[in-house]
Parts: C-alpha cells; sequence; structure tokens
C-alpha cells in the first residue's frame, strides 16, 4: 500500500487527545461547534469523567483517552512502594474500564497497558512508570498511523461521486484523521469525494455538531440533512457510497455503532448503494461470536428530552441505547488498517488476525 499522502496534508486539526507529563490535554467536543477549547485534566476521575460525560468520544480517542488516564496514574502517584502502586494502578484500571461498556478500544488499550505491567513486575518502580507513559504514546501514535492506512485503503474501493455518512469517525473520534474521516480526506484530496451527505445523528448531533463542522473546517463540500431524510436522498439517487465507523466489530462481521447505523444498512441495500464500515484492528473482537452478543449502551433520559440545554419533551418514559447492530449480510466490506476485509466474513476476519502483518 502506497500511502501517497501524510496527516499534515490531508487535515489541518490538531489531536484530538494529547499527554504532557502530568496532563491530559483534549479537546473538549462538549462545547462543539460553538466553541473550540481544549480542556486539561490532572486526575484519572477527571479522564474517566470525561469519558463519560462525552467530552472525549469515539471509539479510538477513547482508547488512546484511557491510556493515556494510566500514564497519568504513573506520573502523578504518591505511592512509595511496588505493592502501593500497584494497589492505585488497579484502581485507576478499574475505574477507567468501567466508563463505557460498548466501545472495545477501551479495554484494548488499557489490557494492552495493564499485560505489560505484569509481565514487569520484577523491574524497578521507574521503569514500570516509564512503561506506561511510553506505551500510552505508542497507542495514540498508532492510531493516527492506522487512519492514514485506512484513508488510502478506503480510497481506492470506494466509488467516486456522493458518501453519506453517520455520527462522526472523523478526527474528533480519533486521535487524528478519523477513521471514516480518513478516507473522505484521501477522496477528497484525490478529487473523489463530489459531495459528502452529512446525518445529523440524534439524540446528540454527533453529525452535525462535529461531522459537519470539521469536514467543514477542512474544505469538504457537505450537506447536513435530518436522520430521517437518508431514505429519500438515497431514493433520488444523490448516494453512490455509505461509509460508516464501528465501536466493536465480532467474529461473524456483525457490528456496532451509533443509534441509526442498521437502519442506513436496510436502507442501503434496498437501494443498491455500497455499504461500508470502517475500524482498525483493535476495534475488532474476535472473543464475541456475533452481535447479539455485544453489551449496548443505555444512556440517560436528558439526551431525548432535551436538545441544546432546552427541553423539547414532556417527561415519559425514555429508551436511549446509544448503539445499535448492523448485521453482516448487509455489508459490503470492513476497511481496516490492514486492508479491506470481504465477505465471508468470519472466515476472512479470522484470516487477518491469524496474519495481521
Amino acid at each position: 500500500m502506497e500511502l501517497r499522502y501524510t496527516p499534515e496534508e490531508l487535515t489541518r486539526l490538531p489531536r484530538s487527545v494529547e499527554y504532557e507529563k502530568g496532563k491530559v490535554i483534549m479537546i473538549d467536543q462538549t462545547l462543539l461547534p460553538r466553541e473550540f477549547r481544549t480542556i486539561e485534566l490532572t486526575t484519572v476521575d477527571e479522564v474517566a469523567d470525561a469519558i463519560v460525560t462525552m467530552k472525549v468520544r469515539g471509539a479510538p480517542a477513547i482508547g488512546a483517552s484511557a491510556a493515556f488516564g494510566l500514564a497519568l496514574y504513573a506520573d502523578t502517584t504518591k505511592a512509595k512502594t511496588k505493592d502501593e502502586f500497584m494497589d492505585g494502578f488497579y484502581s485507576a484500571y478499574d475505574r477507567l474500564k468501567n466508563t463505557r461498556p460498548t466501545a472495545v478500544n477501551l479495554f484494548w488499550a488499557l489490557n494492552r497497558i495493564k499485560k505489560l505491567v505484569e509481565e514487569h513486575l520484577e523491574s524497578p518502580l521507574e521503569e514500570i512508570k516509564h512503561l506506561i507513559v511510553s506505551e500510552a504514546q505508542k497507542i495514540a501514535d498508532e492510531d493516527v498511523e492506522a487512519n492514514l492506512r485506512m484513508g488510502h485503503y478506503g480510497a481506492e474501493v470506494l466509488p467516486e461521486g456522493n458518501v453519506l455518512t453517520h455520527c462522526n469517525a472523523g478526527s474528533l473520534a480519533t486521535v487524528q484523521l478519523g477513521t471514516v474521516g480518513a478516507v473522505l480526506r484521501v477522496m477528497h484530496r484525490d478529487g473523489n469525494l463530489k459531495l459528502l451527505w452529512v446525518d445529523e445523528t440524534r439524540p446528540v448531533l454527533q453529525g452535525a455538531r462535529l461531522s459537519a463542522w470539521e469536514y467543514h473546517y477542512d474544505g469538504i463540500p457537505l450537506k447536513l440533512i435530518t436522520d430521517n431524510m437518508a431514505g429519500f436522498v438515497m431514493q433520488q439517487g444523490k448516494v453512490d457510497a455509505i461509509i460508516v465507523g464501528a465501536d466493536r466489530i465480532v467474529a461473524n462481521g456483525d457490528f456496532a455503532n451509533k443509534i441509526g447505523t442498521y437502519s442506513l444498512a436496510v436502507l442501503a441495500r434496498e437501494h443498491g448503494i455500497p455499504f461500508f464500515t470502517v475500524a482498525p484492528l483493535s476495534t475488532i473482537d474476535m472473543s464475541l461470536r456475533n452481535g447479539k452478543e455485544i453489551p449496548i449502551e443505555e444512556r440517560k433520559p436528558e439526551e431525548i428530552l432535551t436538545c441544546g440545554g432546552c427541553k423539547i419533551a414532556p417527561d415519559v418514559d425514555v429508551y436511549n441505547p446509544a448503539f445499535d447492530v448492523t448485521p453482516h449480510k448487509y455489508l459490503t466490506g470492513i476497511i481496516t488498517d490492514r486492508g479491506v476485509v470481504w465477505p465471508p466474513f468470519e472466515r476472512n476476519l479470522k484470516r487477518l488476525f491469524n496474519n495481521p502483518g
């Protein structure tokens, strides 16, 4: 795979989350698009709260943020002995692990660092601390590299024309560039993306607040639509491909993504439109056999009862699943940082993991 572009050639946006000794720095996504502001977090609890309240969101960005939370613990702990340090480490690990249940990158990043620490328990304490910080930074850097590769892989298989996307799987959902975002940016750079249709993505409007903001910022031509307009836009022949992110892909190719994705997949099948999901290997959970086993997060009713702080519905019972599961039969392909996986997904995902290089 020839990587024709660098991250700097594809986006003007900074990294969504970074680490400096003693602080995690992230873009506060709850303020967009009204205000662009970075916040500095200095405790594990603050990092965990930022994940829960979606100041940072998107599976890869959540994973990197959690890793940086452990780095923050390593750099700021007052523990004097290795036993004290490990007690605090496991406490920080549990605090971060219990923030959100669906995005598998969270657990992947935390477990990667935990495994490394447990393999070096005989090492001096200062060396263990250094390993944690170094591994967290490596996770973030690898995410940017993976996104760049996915951008080039995806741009090779998507047709030229108009593309529709849902939620936000751009720079703001990853450390930089995005999963979907990288594909769109490479297509735009190549001149193959004519128009991007952006679903607003109720109930928290990640499409309207975040995707429309960041793609407009990078000069990508787009039109924002409400979620329930997508079918009509397809019926009019104005969509040539659909591309979405993923929070967890399982062994048979079923995947969880922001609520509303399943509806798009069904509509895409009806209208003969190619439907792709894009995610790094860290989003693929081979321990689960099918989508029925994916835990689905349910969020507070206020997200549906209010909009921008304004009451838009009476106090009635609310069902607010943050994600839905799209069966693999609706997928044209899965774009990963190791190439495009085509059906049959169960066989080809297994082959990918048996030969990840």
